[in-house]
């Protein structure tokens, strides 16, 4: 059933909508979709406003090939490094989700995307912790202590007993912060770590969620076993991680290659698409192995497709009409 005029959707209905577990379930199908072909990508797939400093403003689209709808994702940003201005207070919504029905060409719904795609993130990195690290992994180190730090442990926490997890972090203060309101809501053992190499020192899986353009995670401080998800905006693994790691994962080579730290290393030939192992969405169809030794180390660079977003767009949006939740913009 679909609601008459537009549904908008604020950052607390959607979060009050959305299960985290259900949230995985739908990114790892909108991966094996991506995989298989079923995304209509827009063309070009990015619009984007990038002035030499101060800002950032950026379109994202696609249409689900297995679903009647298609969507455009926006986001506007301070460019020095965050998503944030830290000097005033927010004012609106950073992201916005425009989610269309493809048959009538509605526009169906408006939500804010701040926590949703926090929560994306971290269900993509679950579905690919499920398939790469070693059976049995309970140590994390998490790397960085912001939004998407703080929305991926709890949905990390759904799929794995974590015994304890090392937060590294910029700051002592934003470390210990998170350590304590985590470790309050999740009951789970979670210790700031003054070092990102002490924070490593044993971890069966580190997610790296930073802003820094500068990498600070060097390839012997990563032990045998080990998975790292890295997700951050720029580089975070120094270059030598991507070649010496047994297996370097991507969840899309088209898409991912325009990171910064990949764009680079390709141009200056340091890395060729030889040295990828394989797209997240193979291992996920079983088109290749994913881990097959406890003791490989596997790196997995990320950058998040906006057809997850889309995919869960569409399910919060069902979730709402059929709980009467949001406003109605009248037509």
């Amino acid at each position: 059933m679909k609601q008459k005029g537009v549904i908008y959707l604020s950052n607390e209905e959607v979060k009050s909508l959305l299960d985290l577990g259900r949230a995985i379930e739908i990114t790892e199908e909108a991966l094996r979709d991506h995989g298989e072909g079923r995304v209509i990508w827009s063309k070009p797939e990015d619009l984007a406003i990038k002035p030499d400093r101060g800002w950032q403003s950026w379109v994202t689209g696609c249409a689900l090939a297995t679903r009647p709808v298609a969507g455009f994702r926006f986001r506007s940003i301070k460019a020095e490094g965050g998503s944030r201005d830290p000097s005033r207070a927010a004012q609106g919504p950073r992201r916005i989700l425009i989610l269309t029905d493809r048959e009538g060409g509605e526009v169906l719904a408006i939500m804010d995307e701040d926590w949703c795609h926090a929560v994306r993130t971290g269900a993509a990195a679950t579905v690919a912790c499920r398939i790469l690290a070693h059976k049995g992994s309970s140590i994390l180190a998490m790397l960085g202590a912001g939004d998407t730090a703080r929305a991926t442990l709890p949905v990390l926490a759904k799929a794995f007993r974590l015994a304890e997890v090392r937060v590294a972090s910029r700051t002592p203060e934003s470390r210990a912060a998170y350590a304590r309101a985590l470790g309050e809501q999740l009951g789970i053992r979670i210790r700031p770590a003054n070092t990102t190499e002490e924070a490593l020192k044993g971890a069966d899986i580190v997610i790296s969620a930073t802003t820094t353009s500068e990498p600070f995670v060097r390839e012997e401080w990563l032990e045998d076993g080990v998975f790292v998800y890295s997700i951050g905006k720029h580089q975070e693994m120094e270059n030598a991680v991507y070649k010496k790691v047994d297996k370097f994962v991507v969840d899309s080579w088209e898409h991912c290659k325009k990171k910064s730290d990949l764009d680079r290393m390709l141009r200056e030939g340091f890395l060729t698409e030889d040295n990828l192992y394989a797209e997240l969405p193979d291992l996920i169809a079983g088109r290749k192995p994913g881990r097959e030794s406890d003791r490989e180390r596997i790196l997995m660079r990320a950058i998040g497709l906006v057809n997850q977003d889309i995919a869960i767009a569409d399910w919060v949006y069902r979730r709402a009409v059929e709980a009467g939740v949001g406003t109605v913009l009248p037509f």
